[in-house]
């Protein structure tokens, strides 16, 4: 596939045998975005997948992602969102126009679509949650987010320096001078998580590799002060467009949960998460991320 126009956005996936990617470019179009692919296995016949041309690279997701922008820097330039994926991830062609719209109208920083119900998830909370387009969260997972190409130039040095990536999704929502209502979970949009945690290439490239995931994020958090201690949404958008505060995004989302826990894979905790959010609708009415003290300037 070549590249035949220029395109806003830019869409990077670490590739490798079992990647869903081509799913991704079946759709009505026009595509918004262009497909870096960068893989990981010796796996034949990604060469011509992509529009610009395939990296290879054994590493782990993160420390690949920040050695293919160091070679191109011109990157951070010609895009302005770049999508960093996981290949295990079910979406279309429309959905991630869609997706990739929803987070440039809104001008966030840092966003992801909801998990489909089926999915395999670590945290409820990025469970899609019907009736809304968006929920403000002080939380974005590593599975697959969109950032912003100037908040993304100040989180490569977490990329190349904690190769595991644990932790970095904690912080990339709230290092910001002012984090609120910059990232986002787009229940508009949802993708299908597939595969188990913790079964995929990433984890066999820990241990290979000798990365200690839980050392890399204890050492990251342990860098700065106000990081969150819990993972909230404090604001979400209707699909009809109108805004809802802390607390009603709360109810709405922990209702959601409770009433659809039959539906997910883990109910009982998701039944505690939503339990735990009709509380907090309470009890942290008024919450809102503050930024992570650093000593470097943060432009976003």
């Amino acid at each position: 596939m070549m590249m035949m126009e220029s395109r806003s956005h830019l869409v990077v996936a670490r590739v490798g045998a079992k990647s869903l990617h081509r799913e991704w470019l079946t759709g009505t179009g026009p595509r918004l975005w262009d497909l870096q692919l960068s893989q990981y296995d010796d796996h034949p016949g990604f060469e011509h997948d992509g529009d610009l041309p395939l990296s290879k690279d054994k590493g782990t997701k993160w420390d690949s992602i920040s050695r293919l922008f160091e070679a191109n820097p011109g990157l951070l330039d010609r895009y302005r969102y770049i999508m960093l994926m996981d290949d295990d991830v079910r979406l279309n062609l429309d959905d991630m126009n869609r997706f990739l719209n929803i987070v440039d109208a809104h001008d966030l920083a840092v966003a992801q679509p909801a998990l489909h119900p089926d999915s395999y998830f670590c945290y409820p909370i990025l469970l899609r949650c019907a009736g809304l387009r968006l929920r403000y969260s002080n939380f974005v997972e590593g599975m697959a987010p969109a950032l912003r190409s100037d908040h993304l130039r100040y989180v490569l040095d977490w990329m190349k320096t904690y190769h595991s990536g644990w932790g970095i999704d904690r912080l990339w929502a709230v290092y910001m001078k002012d984090p609120s209502f910059r990232a986002a979970i787009v229940d508009e949009v949802q993708m299908l998580h597939t595969r188990p945690h913790g079964t995929g290439a990433v984890y066999e490239s820990f241990h290979q590799k000798s990365v200690d995931p839980r050392s890399d994020m204890a050492k990251l958090l342990s860098s700065y002060e106000n990081t969150p201690d819990r993972m909230l949404v404090y604001g979400a958008v209707t699909r009809g467009g109108r805004a809802l505060n802390g607390a009603t995004a709360r109810l709405w989302n922990g209702t959601n949960l409770i009433a659809n826990a039959w539906r997910y894979r883990s109910k009982r905790y998701v039944l505690r998460t939503g339990a735990g959010m009709l509380v907090r609708s309470v009890t942290e009415a008024g919450y809102r991320p503050k930024p992570i003290l650093t000593t470097s300037d943060i432009a976003v």
